[in-house]
């Protein structure tokens, strides 16, 4: 029986998303401490390279989608993935906050949407009509791998050779197998490839036609309303999940918890967060996608409120369990809303663009914990907002259904 070629797709955007956000985003609260100790920063400072790292994605998302929704998905990769991995490299060997600053706002931002968080979920929405919320749970698996085997390793990395080498490493390795499995990539499926449960393959985007009709331009998105109530309220939930990201083994180490417990904390998030996406395969074609991302945010914003009242290692860890499982239905959540609101032939711009609006969000939040930690001492004012902003992103979500109907032909 021949395999259909997207779900080889499906396992390179699962390798690819463990890779690049595992080795950036959700590794990034384990060189917070050793980092600032090097360069003398403080914890807000030190959060401002998150912030930048977001800046940076939320720049170029516009425009890669764009590029994306055009050109062809495998050089896009191939570069993207060497420039990740020229960027850690730089990284460990600067011994300059400023160029490190640049690097980490620039190209390596421009990296991370380059060969995962945009091109990656583009191919797979491409080759998945029927199946499309499946396969998108699927690929995003890969986001949950990364704490679970990046991240400790990283952890161990960092304690057997130092932070500044673990970069470089991260850097060569990553970067080369990125580009290698770009290589295999194919954009479109061709007249032979049949996703099973599919009439016709036609039913794919060909020739910038797709099923939600012509692509959007900018403008066009903009002046819909369904956009906005999606856009913002998965921009509250995604900043949330940054800063508690970034947030998390900090606030354990704070607890006296040791490196390896912390980094144990982002492996509990990392399991819960396969879990959640496995949820969200089975869930996700069967019941309203908006319905399931409103709940999410609330569970979400509830996770927070618990680590403002809990204390020991095995209610933090529930708490970062129960995060990680929320977080695991996000991403294939927040995908399966642009590609089912907005089709496959606009799927680049739209998500390039509410993107843009959520990494923005994340870059704000991130600095409002770090603040938050360096004028009180704690995390439990960001904590309680956190809890407030879940409520705000799920009403957010639920409006969509009052302004706009999936798939709609007009483009307002």
């Amino acid at each position: 029986m021949r395999i259909y070629y997207g779900w080889f797709i499906v396992a390179i955007t699962v390798v690819t998303f463990a890779l690049v956000i595992g080795a950036s985003m959700q590794s990034y609260g384990l060189f917070v401490l050793p980092v600032s100790e090097a360069f003398g920063l403080t914890r807000a400072e030190m959060n401002t390279g998150a912030i930048l790292l977001n800046l940076g994605m939320a720049v170029v998302s516009p425009f890669l989608g764009r590029m994306i929704d055009r050109f062809p998905a495998r050089p896009i990769m191939m570069i993207s993935g060497l420039v990740f991995g020229g960027s850690l490299a730089i990284l460990g060997l600067s011994t300059s906050p400023l160029l490190s600053a640049v690097v980490i706002a620039l190209p390596l931002g421009a990296a991370v949407v380059g060969c995962g968080t945009l091109t990656s979920p583009a191919l797979v929405s491409r080759w998945f009509t029927v199946h499309r919320g499946r396969a998108l749970a699927i690929s995003t698996i890969g986001i949950s791998i990364g704490p679970v085997v990046v991240t400790p390793l990283v952890g161990a990395m960092i304690e057997a050779m130092g932070w500044r080498q673990t970069l470089v490493v991260l850097g060569v390795a990553s970067g080369l197998l990125i580009a290698g499995m770009a290589v295999l990539v194919r954009n479109l499926p061709g007249p032979g490839d049949k996703e099973p449960g599919a009439a016709h393959a036609s039913t794919m985007q060909t020739e910038g036609e797709g099923p939600a009709g012509a692509v959007l331009t900018i403008g066009q998105l903009l002046r819909q309303p369904k956009f906005w109530t999606i856009a913002i309220g998965c921009a509250l939930v995604f900043a949330i999940l940054t800063t508690d990201i970034v947030s998390l083994v900090p606030l354990a180490q704070g607890e006296g918890f040791s490196t390896t417990q912390a980094a144990s904390l982002m492996s509990a998030y990392g399991i819960c967060a396969v879990i959640g996406a496995l949820i969200f395969a089975w869930v996700g074609d069967r019941f309203d996608q908006v319905i399931i991302f409103a709940a999410m945010a609330a569970i979400i914003g509830t996770a927070n409120a618990g680590l403002l009242v809990v204390h020991g290692y095995v209610p933090i860890l529930a708490c970062a369990g129960l995060i990680g499982l929320t977080g695991g239905m996000t991403s294939p959540g927040f995908m399966a809303l642009i590609a089912e609101y907005f089709g496959t032939a606009s799927f680049g711009i739209a998500i390039g663009t509410a993107s843009f609006m959520s990494t923005f969000v994340s870059a704000i939040a991130v600095r409002f914990g770090g603040e938050v930690f360096d004028r009180t001492g704690g995390y439990d004012l960001m904590l309680l907002s956190f809890f407030f902003i879940g409520l705000v992103a799920a009403a957010l979500l639920l409006a969509t259904r009052f302004v706009a109907r999936p798939r709609e032909a007009s483009l307002s």
